[in-house]
């Protein structure tokens, strides 16, 4: 069957619920969320979501968001004068099963997203945290400049440097 990009559906947050909190045993990706695994997949403000399919089982999924006054994203797109952030979709919630890789799965999931956002005219900014270096290193291969450095505040009083992607459609 090989590997497959779909839109989610519901019946796949079980397997990608226990998915992410491998990644995060692994890699501490989500900082929060994990309490609540299938919650936390949940976007208020959701565009889309695509699962990666291998075999027949989700190994991994992305989530386009419309921005938010309050994203740290948005803020460094408007600070950095690249318009308003009416037009602006957010990538979230980007994560791959450790076993799958390098199969190409988070690469093809981030071009589902870009896709989707470019055929509406929608351009593209995120944030990731510095500690995310492969993540990093996927976003540059994919034409993604740096526009900001930011520090993601979460939990109960948490922080973390990253920095805010820019992709212009």
């Amino acid at each position: 069957m090989g590997l497959t990009i779909r839109p989610r559906r519901d019946d796949d947050l079980p397997a990608l619920a226990a998915v992410l909190v491998r990644v995060h045993d692994l890699d501490g990706y989500p900082v929060e969320g994990v309490a609540d695994p299938e919650g936390w997949l949940r976007h208020d403000h959701e565009l889309q979501s695509w699962t990666a399919i291998e075999d027949g089982v989700p190994i991994g999924q992305v989530t386009l968001t419309r921005a938010a006054a309050g994203d740290d994203a948005a803020r460094a797109w408007q600070d950095h004068g690249c318009g308003s952030i009416d037009r602006l979709a957010i990538p979230v919630r980007l994560f791959v099963d450790p076993d799958h890789r390098g199969s190409g799965a988070g690469r093809l999931l981030m071009e589902a997203a870009l896709d989707y956002a470019r055929t509406r005219g929608l351009a593209i900014a995120f944030d990731v945290m510095l500690k995310d270096q492969a993540a990093i290193r996927l976003y540059e291969r994919l034409g993604a400049v740096r526009i900001a450095d930011v520090t993601h505040r979460y939990g109960n009083g948490s922080a973390e440097p990253a920095s805010v992607y820019a992709l212009r459609s």
